[in-house]
C-alpha cells in the first residue's frame, strides 16, 4: 500500500504559523568561512519586486526537506517550511542545520506562504512512504486566490547526497520556476483623436489548485467551488484611466493599461471545463462623437502556460476593433538561487 506523511503547512481557514524543528530560537547568518562545512547555507542578493525577473528580485523564500539514510528506508522530516531571508548581504534563517549523512530533498517556494494571508493559500509537504509513490511529492498547493494578480508564485527542487566520507557541503542550488501566467493588456489607435474611457479585462478564473490528486503531479486545476461557495466568482481587472495619455497617439503606438497580470495558466473560454469567456469590454470615442462600449472575446489559443508572458493589444479604428496576442520573453524565466 502506497501513503505520504503530510505536514500541513498553512490551510485557508486557520491562522498561520511556522513550525520550528530544532529548540534554539536564535538567529544565525550563514556569513563564517569556517562554517561552510557544517551548516547547510544560502547566498545570494535579493530585494523586492514582482514580477520577478532574476534573483535579484526575491525577498525571501520558505525552505521544506525531507533525508533519508538509504534509498531503501522510510524518508523524515529535516525541514518543513523554514523561512529563508535576508541578512544584510547573505541569506540567513532560524535553527540553522547541520548537514547529516543521507539522501536530501529539497523544496522551496517564493514567496513565503506564511507571507500571504491566512486567505490566500493553502499548502502541504508530502513525503513518500514507499518506494513507487503514486500521489502527490512534495509542496502541493491545495487553494490559492490569485485575485489581486500580483503574487508571482514559483518553486523549486533539488536533491543531494550527503556523506561525511567524501562531504559535499557545497551550497545547494534551487532552480525557481514561475507557476503563474503573466498577461498584459495595450491599446492602439490608428486613427487621429481616438479617447479611451475605460477597459475591464475579466472572467477569468483566479482560484486554484496545484500538485494534488485532482490535479495531477505539477499541474493546475482550476477551482470552480469552494467549501460552501459553490459560485466562485471570476476576476476582474479595471485600468487607472488617470494613468492614460488621451487622446491615444495616432501613429498606431501601443499604450499599456493592464500591465504584469499574475494569473493561473487557462484556456481562455474552456467549454469543456464550464468556463466563461475571458473579454476585454473597452469604451471609446473617435473625434469626439459618442462613446461606443466593445467586448472581444480572447481566442482559446494560445493556452496560458506557467513561466510565459501573454500580451493582448486592442487596435482601435472607428467603429472596428480589432485583438491580437503575442507571447513574449518573461527575462530569465528559470534562475538560480544558492542555498
Amino acid at each position: 500500500m502506497k501513503h505520504t506523511y503530510s505536514i500541513s503547512v498553512l490551510t485557508a481557514a486557520a491562522a498561520l504559523s511556522l513550525l520550528a524543528f530544532a529548540s534554539s530560537c536564535a538567529k544565525i547568518s550563514i556569513d563564517k568561512p569556517d562554517q561552510a562545512e557544517q551548516y547547510i547555507d544560502f547566498a545570494t542578493d535579493v530585494e523586492t519586486k514582482a514580477p520577478v525577473e532574476s534573483s535579484a528580485d526575491m525577498d525571501g523564500f520558505a525552505v521544506w526537506a525531507y533525508r533519508s539514510d538509504d534509498a531503501l528506508s522510510l524518508p523524515e522530516v529535516a525541514m518543513n517550511g523554514i523561512n529563508v531571508y535576508r541578512s544584510g548581504s547573505v541569506w540567513a534563517y532560524d535553527n540553522v542545520q547541520m548537514w547529516v549523512d543521507g539522501i536530501w530533498h529539497f523544496e522551496a517556494m517564493y514567496p513565503d506562504p506564511n507571507t500571504l494571508g491566512q486567505a490566500l493559500i493553502g499548502v502541504d509537504f508530502y513525503i513518500p512512504k514507499s518506494e513507487g509513490q503514486a500521489e502527490m511529492d512534495g509542496v502541493s498547493i491545495s487553494y490559492f486566490d490569485g485575485t489581486k494578480a500580483d503574487v508571482d508564485l514559483m518553486l523549486a527542487k533539488a536533491d543531494r547526497t550527503y556523506s561525511s566520507a567524501a562531504p559535499d557541503a557545497r551550497a545547494v542550488s534551487l532552480k525557481f520556476e514561475h507557476l503563474l501566467s503573466r498577461v498584459s493588456i495595450a491599446v492602439k489607435a490608428v486613427s487621429e483623436n481616438v479617447t479611451l474611457s475605460s477597459l475591464t479585462f475579466a472572467d477569468m478564473s483566479v482560484l486554484g489548485e496545484y500538485n494534488t490528486t485532482t490535479s495531477g503531479t505539477d499541474k493546475w486545476h482550476l477551482l470552480t467551488d469552494v467549501g460552501a461557495l459553490s459560485n466562485v466568482p471570476t476576476g476582474s481587472f479595471s485600468a487607472d484611466m488617470s494613468e492614460i495619455e488621451n487622446p491615444l497617439p495616432s501613429d498606431g503606438t501601443s499604450v499599456p493599461v493592464l500591465s504584469d497580470l499574475l494569473l493561473i495558466p487557462q484556456t481562455p473560454g474552456d467549454d469543456a471545463n464550464g468556463l466563461d469567456p475571458i473579454t476585454i469590454t473597452a469604451t471609446y470615442s473617435v473625434g469626439g462623437a459618442a462613446p461606443e462600449t466593445k467586448e472581444l472575446t480572447l481566442p482559446a489559443d494560445p493556452a496560458w502556460q506557467p513561466g510565459r508572458h501573454y500580451r493582448y493589444t486592442l487596435t482601435l479604428a472607428g467603429a472596428d476593433v480589432t485583438l491580437s496576442v503575442e507571447t513574449v520573453p518573461w527575462e530569465k524565466r528559470d534562475f538560480t538561487v544558492i542555498f
